[in-house]
């Protein structure tokens, strides 16, 4: 029984002290303790099974590429530049759709008008780009081949070239390959040129498209086009054979 004491005149009892007493000290180790418990299963577990790697860091990374891939499907299952492949029946080129700086290239070969547009790339407004989907909707091409040459803004054009790989990837789902641009006889403007072409190599491995390297096999030993296809008949024999000759399709 606690004691009395007077104070003042009037009888107190004695106070007590409370038996649990709120340390911060005791807090911290409490969550130290649970973090150490936790991190120590975790090893326990990552040493003691053999399929670890596969179940979570393999799956991680996956996911990882999955949500950083462009609209048209990320680059899994794309290899660039698109490797040698055996060469591919003539009737290729009259199943697949050319888009871009393609007028000399359809005027010496057989092409089917309908999966041919020779719109610049700076010019297409998206819906125009769209419109072009559409219409090959119906009856769709067994791919899709963009080829452009040095543009005058070369960013603004890359966006283009991706938003109308996009429309057609939305409108139609066939294959998308990029041609490189055709080395030039100066290296000043070469120089615009392998810049264009690694820009459109970092796009393609982005979006999940294939980049198909003409540029390397037309080029002298400076970088240049070799004097060999500046005869635009050599030139454009050397692309056909480059496009039936590396599909990845």
């Amino acid at each position: 029984m606690a004691k009395k004491r007077r104070k003042h005149g009037r009888v107190e009892a004695a106070k007590q002290r409370p038996r649990i007493q709120f340390r911060i000290g005791a807090l911290l180790g409490i969550i130290a303790g649970t973090f150490l418990l936790c991190f120590l299963i975790y090893m326990v577990r990552a040493v003691s099974s053999d399929t670890y790697w596969e179940e979570e860091v393999v799956a991680s990374m996956e996911n990882e590429q999955k949500g950083g891939a462009g609209k048209s499907g990320g680059s899994a299952g794309v290899t660039n530049p698109v490797p040698s492949s055996e060469r591919a029946d003539d009737s290729r080129i009259q199943e697949c759709a050319f888009i871009g700086d393609v007028s000399g290239f359809i005027n010496r070969y057989e092409t089917n008008a309908s999966y041919v547009f020779t719109d610049t790339v700076l010019s297409m407004s998206e819906s125009r780009m769209r419109s072009i989907a559409r219409s090959m909707k119906s009856d769709p091409p067994t791919a899709a081949y963009i080829w452009y040459q040095v543009p005058e803004d070369p960013e603004k054009a890359q966006q283009a070239v991706a938003s109308l790989a996009d429309a057609l990837h939305d409108q139609i789902g066939v294959p998308v390959y990029l041609l490189t641009a055709v080395p030039a006889a100066d290296a000043d403007t070469n120089r615009r040129v392998d810049t264009w072409n690694a820009a459109l190599f970092s796009l393609a491995d982005e979006m999940g498209l294939h980049y198909v390297d003409i540029n390397t096999t037309l080029k002298a030993n400076d970088g240049t086009l070799s004097p060999t296809y500046q005869d635009e008949e050599v030139l454009y024999n050397t692309v056909y054979d480059q496009i039936l000759t590396h599909v990845a399709d």
